[in-house]
C-alpha cells in the first residue's frame, strides 16, 4: 500500500466524521495511517465497554490484537495505565517495559518491541479508551510522534462519537455498536483463515481486499463472509 501523508489521513478522518462512514472500516484505515506516520510496527485501539471493562476495538495485526487482549486479561500494561490515569504513557526500552508491567511487559518485550506509547481517547473530560503504539526500535520521547499519536487518538474518539452534542447513553450505544462490528470482523477472519488455510494476519488482509474489491466497508465485507459461511 502506498504511504499516505498526514494531510491525507486527517482529510479522510474528517470526511468520516461529517459523512457518518462505517466506524470499523475508518478506524482500521486510521490505525494503518498512524503506523506509517509515527513509524510504528503495531497499533491497537481499546475502548471501555458498558460494563466498564476494556475491549479491543481495532488492531493492525493479529499479534498486536493478542497483546492487547493479554493486557485486558491481566488488567496491566501501557494502555491500561494510560486509560486509568488519562495521561500519555511512554516506555523506551525493553528493560523499562519489563520493569513497569511485569508479565505483560515480558510479553511485549519478548514480541520484539522496545518502545511503547499509549494515548488516552478523551471526550469532554471522560476517557473512552486508549491508542497503543508499539515500535521494535528503541527511542526517546520524539515530540512529533507524541503529538501525532495523541492527534490520532483524538481523531479515533471523534470518529467513534461523530457529533458534539451527544448524551452519555448515546456514547455507550455507539461504543457497543463498534465492539459488535469488531466481533463480526473477527468471525470473518476465522472463516477466511479456515477456508483458505491462512494465518490470521493474512485472513485480515484478504478481508480488506474483499472490501476494496466490492467497494464495501470492512464491516459489510465481514458480515457477507459470515453470512455465506452459515448458508
Amino acid at each position: 500500500m502506498t504511504a499516505r501523508t498526514t494531510t491525507e489521513a486527517f482529510a479522510d478522518a474528517a470526511a468520516a466524521i461529517v459523512e457518518g462512514l462505517d466506524t470499523s472500516h475508518v478506524l482500521a484505515r486510521l490505525l494503518s495511517d498512524c503506523a506509517g506516520l509515527v513509524h510504528a510496527d503495531a497499533i491497537g485501539l481499546m475502548v471501555l465497554a458498558e460494563s466498564g471493562e476494556l475491549e479491543l476495538l481495532s488492531a493492525t495485526s493479529h499479534g498486536m490484537a493478542q497483546l492487547e487482549l493479554f493486557q485486558i486479561q491481566r488488567s496491566d500494561g501501557p494502555c491500561i495505565e494510560g486509560v486509568k490515569t488519562g495521561d500519555v504513557t511512554v516506555a523506551t526500552s525493553r528493560e523499562e517495559i519489563r520493569g513497569r508491567w511485569g508479565n505483560v511487559g515480558e510479553a511485549i518485550a519478548d514480541a520484539g518491541f522496545q518502545t511503547v506509547m499509549a494515548f488516552p481517547m478523551r471526550w469532554h473530560g471522560r476517557i473512552l479508551g486508549g491508542l497503543n503504539v508499539f515500535k521494535r526500535e528503541p527511542g526517546g520521547k520524539n515530540k512529533e510522534d507524541l503529538l501525532l499519536g495523541q492527534a490520532f487518538a483524538d481523531l479515533s474518539t471523534a470518529i467513534l462519537i461523530q457529533t458534539r452534542d451527544i448524551a452519555a447513553e448515546d456514547i455507550t450505544a455507539r461504543v457497543r455498536h463498534a465492539i459488535a462490528a469488531r466481533s463480526t470482523i473477527e468471525q470473518a477472519k476465522g472463516v477466511l483463515a479456515h477456508k483458505h488455510n491462512l494465518e490470521m494476519d493474512q485472513a485480515y488482509d484478504k478481508l480488506v481486499e474483499k472490501a476494496h474489491a466490492g467497494e464495501s466497508t470492512l464491516s459489510e465485507a465481514a458480515a457477507a463472509v459470515v453470512r455465506q459461511a452459515y448458508r
